[in-house]
Order: structure tokens, then C-alpha cells, then sequence
């Protein structure tokens, strides 16, 4: 599958768990610790700074992009929805097998597609005008709450308050926390938002889940034995 490969480097099999390099504010970060968490896997975080990346992380995906997990066998996933799809088909859990249609489904997987391509691109500008040339930060506010206003629809039609409307599937675990980014840029505006209120409840199931305190514990940024050294990207 895209995003796996193997690492022959002998340093990165060290140790009994997998590894995963994370950063705790990326939502891609944390989907996939989402995933591992609920799904059982004994996993060390990593948390790195993205303008100081370990040296370990570079070699293990160049790309540099978090996350980045390391199976205890040396094969590296450094795609976000891999790390889930592997967590999930391996997890012990047999409630959370019925999640792996989703990644077949054509509903679902667009509308993943939507999330991870329009949605981030108009959530990007929104809530970080200062990169990009000549937009404007409202624009793509606007264009990224048309998107929201549908997702916000399909949960209301929905019988147990899901994306889908038999239960909850991937694309809930892959969407939420894109949209709790969303939300942060402006949490006052998001809230009372009229418009916006059966996507607040199923944003706020997550959020007030014990699980989310977890994953979303604050790490100190773990220190690489080869710190003098570790390479800039």
C-alpha cells in the first residue's frame, strides 16, 4: 500500500513498542493516534518540532511530514490513513473490524477526499493567511463552512449522530480533527453557530471522550540521542 515501506536500518528496531513520530496540535497526527489508541497498540509518541526534525524521523521517511509510525519489525507508515488501516485490521478489538469497509466504500473514501483536499485547502487559508499571496482569510472561511453546512446535514439526517447513517465509520475518525481545527481558529463564532449545531454535538462527542484527554496529552519534545546533529527541513 502507498505510505509503507521497510527500513533496514537495524537503530530503528530497537525497543518492544512501535513508534510513532507525532506532533499534538497536526490533526493528521491525530487521526493516527486516534486510531492506535482506540485500537489497543502499544505505541511510544514521539513528539517532535517541525523546524528541528530528529534525524530518526528523517531517515525513517524523508518527506519529513508527521506522523510517522515504525512497526517493531522495522516497517516504517507514514501515511495518516495507512497507520489507521493498520491499526484497525490488526487491531483485538472485533467491534472495531466493521471500520475497515469504510476504507472500500466509495461514499466514505470521497468524502475522506473532500476532507483531506477542499476542506484542508480553504481551512489552510482561513487560519493561516499569512502564508499564501494575495487571499483573503474570510474567502476561505466561507468556502470551508459550505463544506462544514453538508457534513453539518448529513449528521442530522443520520440515526446515532454520524457521518453516515447507520453508525459510525472512518470517515468520522478521520474528519473530526480537521474540523476541531476549524473550530479553534474562532471557537466563540463556531459555537453559536446556528447552522453549525449538529456538527458541534458530533465534534463535541469527541472532544469530551476520556480517549481524546489521552491522545492529546501534552509531551515534552522528545530529544534524539543524535541532537547535535539532527537536520533541518
Amino acid at each position: 500500500m502507498e505510505g509503507i515501506i521497510s527500513v533496514e536500518n537495524s537503530e530503528l528496531r530497537k525497543g518492544s513498542k512501535s513508534i510513532l513520530y507525532t506532533f499534538r496540535r497536526c490533526p493528521y497526527a491525530i487521526r493516527a493516534r486516534w486510531a492506535l489508541f482506540l485500537c489497543g497498540k502499544q505505541v511510544e509518541f514521539r513528539e517532535v518540532r517541525l523546524n528541528n526534525k530528529p534525524i530518526e524521523l528523517l531517515r525513517a521517511s524523508p518527506k519529513g511530514t508527521v506522523p510517522v509510525l515504525i512497526r517493531e519489525n522495522g516497517q516504517v507508515i507514514d501515511e495518516s490513513l495507512e497507520i489507521m488501516h493498520w491499526a484497525i485490521r490488526t487491531s483485538d478489538d472485533n467491534s472495531n473490524k466493521k471500520l475497515l469497509k469504510g476504507f472500500n466504500d466509495k461514499n466514505i473514501k470521497l468524502l475522506i477526499d473532500q476532507n483531506d483536499n477542499s476542506f484542508k485547502f480553504h481551512l489552510d487559508r482561513y487560519k493561516y493567511p499569512n502564508r499564501y499571496e494575495g487571499i483573503e482569510a474570510e474567502e476561505h472561511r466561507k468556502k470551508a463552512k459550505e463544506i462544514l453546512k453538508d457534513w453539518d446535514k448529513r449528521i442530522k439526517y443520520s440515526v446515532n449522530l454520524n457521518l453516515f447513517n447507520d453508525s459510525e465509520t472512518i470517515a468520522d475518525w478521520s474528519i473530526w480533527p480537521f474540523v476541531r481545527q476549524y473550530r479553534l481558529i474562532d471557537s466563540v463564532r463556531f459555537d453559536k453557530d446556528k447552522e453549525l449545531i449538529n456538527l458541534r454535538r458530533w465534534l463535541e462527542s469527541y472532544l469530551n471522550s476520556k480517549s481524546y484527554s489521552k491522545i492529546m496529552k501534552k509531551l515534552s519534545f522528545w530529544k534524539s540521542p543524535y541532537d547535535g546533529i539532527s537536520t533541518h527541513a
